[in-house]
């Protein structure tokens, strides 16, 4: 079974998957934990994301590591040597629907985690030039003690990478150990065990939240920014990976903008943002 599936012209322009792609992702996503879907998004597009994240987050190693040492609430973490993972703001080119509502990948998200489904953050990760390969990890603990259990549970969480600038092995793609969604949560994984792609702009990788993965070594000479959208049933929120910031940052004004339709999908970042507002009235 393969883990990548292509889009076609056809479907592009149709802006729906026919049966025989959805079908085809669905399953190498219940048998690899992944699935890499090839040309999903305009290259246009994601040049648009990317000249924006530069104009935000377009430093050098060495301000991403003095940012990421400033106290809670802090938009900047270190998440490995040369590796900083930002919160993104959804303004501008990044509250765009056709980013996270993607006629394309909606659909196919919504028959792995129900059509109520939640986007539960939005982040990108920057790894620097002498980056080494990232700590090997899955994205959260197994819900449930017993393996047996877990690993034979759909999905309840998926995290989808798009990187804003095309990726090969040099620069580092995220890897993947395919299968590793239906393993014991403690069996070790070896580095020779992961599996890589280059990835193009326009593609994008949906990772299950149990899978393993890690980011490749960087021996470029360039800074790697992947987005990180993460999906997640209506239930689940990941609190585990965003404790000293918020999971989603969206201005109230630019989500009373989204469509209606819309709306339920980004309700969290609306969540948010009263909470805060509430408790700083307060």
């Amino acid at each position: 079974m393969t883990w990548i599936v292509s889009i076609s012209d056809f479907e592009r322009n149709a802006s729906a998957l026919s049966p025989s792609t959805l079908q085809a992702a669905q399953a190498a996503l219940h048998e690899n934990g992944c699935v890499l879907l090839r040309g999903v998004f305009p290259q246009a597009g994601i040049d648009y994301l990317r000249e924006s994240y530069e104009s935000d987050w377009g430093r050098d190693e060495t301000e991403m590591a003095i940012a990421a040492k400033r106290p809670a609430p802090n938009p900047v973490l270190r998440v490995g040597e040369k590796r900083y993972e930002v919160l993104v703001k959804l303004s501008g080119a990044f509250a765009n629907p056709m980013l996270f509502a993607n006629p394309l990948l909606h659909p196919f998200l919504a028959s792995e985690l129900g059509s109520d489904m939640r986007i539960s953050g939005v982040t990108a990760v920057a790894s620097y030039p002498g980056a080494e390969l990232q700590r090997i990890h899955s994205d959260n603990a197994y819900l449930f003690e017993q393996d047996e259990v877990s690993t034979n549970l759909p999905t309840y969480a998926i995290n989808v990478a798009i990187p804003l600038i095309d990726v090969d092995q040099s620069i580092g793609p995220t890897a993947v150990c395919l299968g590793s969604h239906r393993w014991p949560e403690k069996r070790p994984v070896a580095p020779e065990q992961l599996v890589s792609v280059d990835i193009r702009r326009g593609d994008c990788l949906l990772i299950d939240y149990r899978t393993k993965h890690s980011g490749m070594p960087n021996r470029s000479t360039v800074a790697r920014p992947i987005l990180y959208i993460v999906y997640a049933r209506n239930w689940f929120f990941d609190e585990v990976n965003h404790m000293g910031r918020p999971s989603l940052n969206m201005p109230l004004e630019d989500f009373a903008a989204l469509p209606d339709p819309v709306k339920p999908l980004l309700s969290r970042a609306y969540s948010l943002q009263m909470r805060a507002r509430y408790l700083f009235q307060t």
